[in-house]
């Protein structure tokens, strides 16, 4: 049986970077509301206070996907994840309002009245949640596939490396080890297979007899010749075992 490429693969990123991939959407992002937001053919204005604001709601929506998620929602800390998400998300409306008006109103519009009105700070923070809201819900979405993917009983692993698709089944895989964005496959064969990905984003894509033991490793349980409390013996190597993890050989 052939699995289905899960959608968080390497293969679904622009030009196959992940880099590239975010810095392609936010363009996208900042070229459809510079558009959008033009009042009276004022290009000029609208993009350049997009420009402006357009970190600001990066680092909210990176916030939320990259902190809250995985520190609370994850983990059923649903309260706590609100809790984060109303603050940032309050944060940075507060933020854009100021620049709004600072930028905006006064250098353009020549108004100087009107900075503490309640209604202009509520559409502020209502514009950030919907730009931080779109974007968790990708993630969200994302994290779905992942775990359908992973509980799917597939057979086979499809691995990019060399500029090619490779059909590999788990239990041809002895171990895994990272090197920053990129991850080398060990095969029982001896070959081996470098593909651009993070270790995080292989490891949730492996059956339950894979188990990651140190920061720079996972590795197929099938495959341990013998362990102690430091080191996993897989072939001829020692694997170490990171001193906060805790490895169930069961």
């Amino acid at each position: 049986m052939t699995s289905r490429k899960p959608i968080f693969d390497s293969q679904y990123h622009f030009l196959e970077n992940r880099l590239l991939t975010h810095a392609l959407f936010w363009m996208l992002y900042y070229l459809f509301f510079s558009l959008l937001w033009a009042e009276d053919g004022k290009y000029y204005q609208s993009f350049g206070l997009e420009l402006i604001l357009l970190p600001l709601r990066i680092l909210a929506s990176y916030g939320v996907i990259y902190y809250l998620l995985p520190k609370y929602l994850t983990r059923q800390r649903e309260s706590s994840f609100l809790v984060g998400y109303l603050v940032i998300v309050t944060v940075a409306g507060i933020c854009q309002r100021l620049i709004n008006h600072y930028y905006y109103e006064l250098l353009w519009q020549n108004t100087s009245g009107g900075l503490w009105q309640l209604w202009p700070f509520i559409k502020a923070i209502v514009l950030i949640n919907s730009t931080v809201m779109f974007i968790t819900a990708l993630k969200i979405f994302q994290l779905w596939r992942l775990e359908q993917y992973k509980h799917a009983g597939h057979e086979w692993l499809n691995i990019r490396a060399d500029k090619r698709n490779f059909r590999i089944a788990p239990s041809e895989i002895q171990y895994i080890e990272a090197l920053g964005n990129y991850v080398t496959y060990y095969l029982e064969n001896g070959q081996k297979l470098i593909s651009y990905q993070t270790l995080k984003e292989v490891n949730n894509t492996l059956p339950k007899n894979f188990e990651r033991i140190h920061k720079s490793f996972i590795i197929n349980k099938n495959h341990v010749r013998s362990y102690s409390t430091e080191n996993v013996e897989i072939g001829n190597r020692l694997l170490p075992i990171g001193k906060s993890i805790a490895v169930d050989f069961s």
